[in-house]
């Protein structure tokens, strides 16, 4: 690139030196020669300004005409890179100065309605972006971004029907499989369940093993109560990707949903057996919430230990305790849960918020197992470090209830 601007500044500077010596036609000769690769005002001028000088009229203005234009559009970038400085900075009403300067310098820039578009979604100013969006569609008829955007607008201001209306303007212009797969996802949303299956099913047809296309058309088939077709797709999508984890979990859920829980059940465990890090995390909460269902509440027990034991994700964790917390409080085993929460605690994996929470419910397993004292302590410490108001509000009428419950104690046996 620097190669071939050496260059254009070389023929440039020769058809300076050509035209100050009067020599006109020799310059636009070397001019011409370059005339699809330049992107330089300065060249265009020269070449307006050599025909000029043999009075070639039409030629000069058709070059005149260029570096104006080529001048307002490298303006206008500039305005453009100025506006994503100003965001940064949050200076917004600037930002949008800037751009709208962009677009009167050159209004036929994709990028420019784009970014101010994201500008007025930012700002909460629907109406404007929702023109923009338009404008947009009017400049760049095969873009996507309009359509999907503005369908999406209509969608959460609940008016159906130009979501369809948009999504069938941009559908007879664009070809692209993403376009398809993300109108049957706004089709899917506004209840126009067949439309969807329609586009999904060109989707899949046209990129047969993407998972993404086939999973969403999945979706749509259990929302149109195919169930058995659902199932089919996946089955066979699972022999094109026999270890993935999701199609795993997808295969349990439609067995589940047909009322087989022994198929449900073998396809969540071999999901857990075939992953690993988060995607097993999930896997794991999914067959621990299965067997809680189905009351086989040991192994539901096994599966959440595990999570605890073995999670990275900390919002995991406390998840998989809290309900690992209520099945021992349901079958009075408190001294479980104590143990657990010292596990944790000793992992050092929990947020600061995430540490509290769970120091907060293990101040009432203390409670309940009659460690009246240190269940106020920990509800002390929490009052001490928490930053929560609802969390120290609870805190503090635990710690004065506790403390009454103590004093009683004391007043009862100074009576006895």
């Amino acid at each position: 690139m620097k190669g071939y601007k050496k260059e254009i500044d070389s023929v440039i500077k020769e058809a300076r030196r050509l035209i100050e010596s009067k020599k006109y036609h020799r310059a636009i000769s070397e001019l011409e020669k370059h005339k699809a690769y330049s992107r330089d005002v300065e060249y265009f001028l020269l070449l307006a300004e050599a025909y000029e000088r043999i009075g070639n009229e039409e030629k000069a203005e058709e070059y005149f005409e260029q570096a104006r234009f080529l001048e307002a559009a490298i303006k206008s970038k500039e305005q453009l890179k100025k506006s994503h400085f100003l965001i940064k900075r949050k200076e917004y009403v600037k930002a949008r100065e800037a751009l709208l300067e962009a677009i009167n310098l050159n209004p036929f820039e994709p990028e420019i309605y784009v970014e101010l578009h994201k500008l007025y979604k930012r700002q909460g100013l629907k109406k404007e972006a929702a023109k923009v969006l338009k404008s947009l569609m009017t400049v760049s008829p095969f873009l996507d971004y309009p359509y999907l955007e503005l369908a999406g607008h209509y969608y959460s201001t609940g008016n159906y029907d130009m979501v369809a209306h948009i999504l069938e303007q941009g559908l007879e212009r664009i070809n692209k499989t993403s376009f398809l797969y993300e109108s049957a996802r706004l089709y899917q949303l506004i209840g126009e369940m067949e439309k969807a299956e329609d586009l999904l099913r060109e989707a899949c047809n046209r990129e047969p093993k993407n998972v993404d296309l086939r999973q969403k058309l999945v979706d749509v088939l259990i929302g149109l109560s195919k169930i058995e077709e659902a199932l089919s797709l996946l089955l066979d999508t699972l022999e094109l990707y026999p270890d993935s984890p999701y199609l795993l979990q997808s295969v349990a859920t439609v067995y589940e949903m047909m009322g087989d829980d022994e198929k449900a059940e073998f396809f969540m465990r071999k999901a857990v057996s075939v992953s690993d890090s988060f995607i097993k995390e999930d896997s794991l909460r999914m067959l621990a919430d299965f067997l809680i269902e189905k009351g086989r509440i040991d192994q539901a027990e096994e599966a959440l230990m595990e999570i605890i034991d073995t999670a990275e994700s900390s919002w995991l964790i406390m998840d998989a305790f809290i309900e690992l917390a209520l099945i021992c409080m349901e079958q009075n085993r408190n001294r479980c849960v104590i143990d657990v929460a010292k596990r944790i605690l000793k992992s050092d994996l929990l947020s600061e918020e995430e540490v509290f929470e769970l120091l907060e419910i293990l101040s009432d397993v203390l409670e309940e197992e009659g460690y009246i004292f240190a269940a106020r302590r920990v509800c002390k410490y929490i009052i001490e470090h928490s930053k929560n108001e609802k969390q120290l509000k609870r805190c503090y009428a635990t710690v004065n209830r506790l403390s009454e419950v103590i004093s009683l104690e004391k007043m009862w046996k100074k009576c006895r």
